[in-house]
């Protein structure tokens, strides 16, 4: 590839890179140029990976093209901050595909070097070939979460029935931030040694991401497996000593039993990791078994969950917006309306949200089916706009769109194309958003209402800590499930409750949803309190956009 720097940003780089390379101990050492507008590769990333080059322009090759899928996410939550000057320093793993369409295992360690203002001028360091260890965590020396899911995939083609116990170690981060890494990592290497003496040779263990540990086994029974977890979490809330420091954790469990070859390794994670995320939210760490888990039973969920994630990767091929009318609480005309996603195919029929979101929210898919829901929702919207002008859409966001750095990029890439106009946007947050790290989640609200675009707190009541929550997070506006609405005709402690609701958030926020009116006398009740908007199948179910602009807009158009 032909080249065009300045000689001296030129030699600069090369001295860098050379002593980089002095310093790598045999790795490969990538190193960007940010003023230069360069990066320079070692020889040997060029041949293995089938670069350009080893002086590509910046912007002229998307590093991500060559990263696994599951990692790309993590990759640039990492880097961005670094372009930024966010941060000073990177060091993370990820999978990088070869010349022969393979992938390994590299640790890239780095910083970066700042100029003379002060912002990022040189970023780079050394990228580790695991080699041999790609399928080994390098702390904890136990195999990884690629490896777990090798053996499962071997177990299952072998017709074998397997038990997956997944253990996580809450608010880990603290002891890192108040001990240091390596202290955290010396805890994670304990904590292995314990869970491996506990399982002997009854099964294998891995560690599976940040920290948390996998057990797999093909021969102990469902009540064994619980056994051991249980024993497990009580050595933890025991403690653990490490350099003289006593640390008691607690941790949270989620165990699934799998059968066959009609279920990827990844679908089986997924679901195992939503048990996991039962028991450290709402069971206070109790075990929590996916296939005796309430309204999932089992083979047949994970069937289903599994062809959900395959349509998903393949352009979410069966994924359909519908849209539930927001109607104001005075006049009863329609204000807007809140996209529902769902999934629909010949076998399955329609899939209702709550089937399948709790399950893919903090799986790496869903950044598929998140930009689907964005772009769809914002065209859709459009179309809207011409019978409706004043039309307010409102789109659900999940976790792991809010914890990604680069989520109001994405946000405004998706407006920019069609044209939707942002102070006609809101943004719902579910339960699952109060557990994102406060600052964070202040800095989202604020980008969003720099561009007009309006934040809503659903579920708000229920969950945890509403009230707490809604004290300390600048969201605009507040949704009611429907469980508040519920009986309110006939029970008073529900008026009573829903009332205060609505009382509390009215000291926080301008604009309060209630859900679930499905009947006049319930609308007749509730439009007494202090609340904004309606919404229930008592006004509409959810429409497709077609049935949409047919109920409420036919002939509209023709009267402008």
């Amino acid at each position: 590839m032909a080249i065009n720097m300045d000689p001296l940003q030129k030699q600069m780089l090369d001295d860098v890179f050379d002593a980089f390379t002095m310093l790598s101990n045999g790795g490969f050492v990538t190193l960007m140029h940010v003023d230069g507008g360069f990066t320079r590769y070692s020889a040997g990333a060029v041949e293995l990976f089938g670069l350009p080059g080893e002086y590509i322009p910046n912007g002229a090759m998307d590093w991500n093209d060559y990263l696994h899928p599951e990692d790309r996410k993590r990759y640039m939550d990492v880097m961005l901050p670094l372009m930024t000057g966010g941060t000073q320093t990177y060091d993370l793993t990820y999978r990088v595909r070869t010349v022969k369409g393979e992938y390994v295992n590299f640790r890239a360690v780095g910083a970066v070097l700042r100029g003379s203002d002060g912002k990022p001028s040189l970023i780079g360091g050394a990228m580790i070939n695991q080699g041999l260890t790609e399928n080994t965590d390098p702390v904890t020396v136990l195999p990884n979460k690629n490896a777990y899911q090798d053996k499962l995939t071997e177990l299952l083609e072998a017709g074998k029935s397997v038990i997956s116990l997944l253990i996580g170690i809450d608010r880990f981060s603290q002891i890192n931030e108040v001990h240091g890494y390596t202290y955290g990592n010396r805890t994670l290497q304990e904590v292995a040694w314990r869970i491996q003496e506990v399982v002997k040779e009854r099964g294998t263990v891995c560690r599976a991401e940040g920290a948390s540990f996998v057990i797999l086994s093909d021969t102990l029974t469902r009540d064994e497996v619980a056994a051991i977890y249980d024993h497990i979490r009580y050595q933890l809330q025991r403690g653990i000593m490490v350099n003289g420091i006593k640390n008691i954790l607690t941790a949270g469990g989620g165990m699934i039993s799998s059968v066959g070859t009609e279920v990827s390794a990844s679908t089986v994670f997924a679901c195992m990791n939503y048990a996991y995320e039962e028991s450290r939210r709402y069971k206070h760490g109790d075990l929590v078994d996916f296939n005796g888990s309430v309204n999932y039973d089992g083979t047949e969920t994970l069937e289903l969950i599994n062809t959900i994630r395959e349509c998903a990767a393949e352009g979410c091929r069966g994924f359909e917006l519908e849209y539930l009318p927001v109607i104001d609480a005075k006049n009863e005309g329609i204000n807007g309306a809140e996209a529902i996603i769902c999934w629909r195919d010949e076998r399955y029929g329609k899939v209702a949200p709550e089937v399948f979101m709790p399950i893919l929210e903090r799986d790496f898919i869903f950044e598929e089916i998140g930009d689907f829901i964005l772009e769809r929702g914002l065209s859709d919207g459009v179309k809207l706009l011409k019978y409706h002008p004043g039309f307010l859409l409102c789109l659900n966001v999940q976790r792991i769109q809010l914890e990604s750095s680069y989520f109001i990029d994405t946000l405004l890439h998706y407006l920019r194309v069609t044209g939707f106009p942002p102070h006609q946007l809101s943004l719902k947050f579910d339960d699952g958003c109060r557990f994102i790290g406060m600052e964070r989640l202040k800095s989202v609200i604020q980008a969003l209402h720099e561009r007009g675009i309006l934040t809503i707190i659903e579920d708000f009541g229920s969950g945890t800590d509403s009230i707490g929550f809604l004290r300390i997070a600048p969201v605009d506006a507040v949704s009611i499930n429907s469980q508040f609405s519920r009986d309110i005709e006939t029970d008073a402690r529900a008026r009573s409750t829903l009332d205060y609701l609505t009382r509390v958030a009215a000291e926080y926020v301008g604009y309060i949803n209630v859900k679930g009116i499905d009947n006049r006398e319930k609308r007749d009740i509730v439009r007494k309190f202090s609340l904004t908007t309606l919404q229930g199948s008592y006004f509409s179910d959810p429409l497709s956009l077609d049935a949409m602009i047919e109920q409420y807009y036919k002939g509209e158009e023709s009267k402008r």
